[in-house]
């Protein structure tokens, strides 16, 4: 993410200007990744700037770290578990493709194979069907999202 610039510097732009030449304004601000203040007498400013000053940076982290607390919490199944497992639960739905296939490999492993006998084996088997329906949501999600582009 960008170092921003304090509002006061930022280069200005009308909302008319923008309306009549939106494309090319657009492709400015992402090409040169700054961003503008759309003004307009009487209304409050605004700010247009590219979509990557909002990517997660930490994504890869913030993977790294839910797959080592499920992990953490399959082997240790103790009261920090249940909180992972209750995280998890409720969270679900914000992890992206690789952490939930990650988290389906591990929880399909140490169901098969665990390193220590599971002492909760249907809390993780639940688990691992949420992730699934969430990871087959997203598969086909992505695969609809192609088709348009690509139809």
């Amino acid at each position: 993410m960008p170092i921003l610039q304090p509002l006061e510097s930022m280069e200005r732009i009308s909302r008319q200007a923008l309306a009549d030449d939106l494309d090319t304004v657009l492709e400015r601000i992402s090409r040169e990744d700054i961003g503008l203040v759309i003004t307009d007498e009487g209304k409050d400013d605004l700010v247009l700037c590219p979509a990557s000053w909002f990517n997660l940076d930490y994504v890869d982290d913030f993977s790294c770290v839910i797959n080592s607390a499920l992990r953490y919490a399959m082997r240790s199944e103790d009261e920090e578990s249940a909180a992972v497992v209750q995280y998890l639960r409720r969270h679900y739905q914000l992890f992206d493709e690789k952490t939930l296939s990650v988290a389906v490999a591990d929880l399909e492993r140490e169901l098969n194979q665990p390193i220590v006998t599971l002492k909760q084996p249907q809390v993780w088997k639940e688990l691992q069907e949420l992730f699934r329906q969430r990871l087959d949501e997203l598969r086909k999600e992505s695969s609809e999202g192609e088709e348009t582009h690509h139809g």
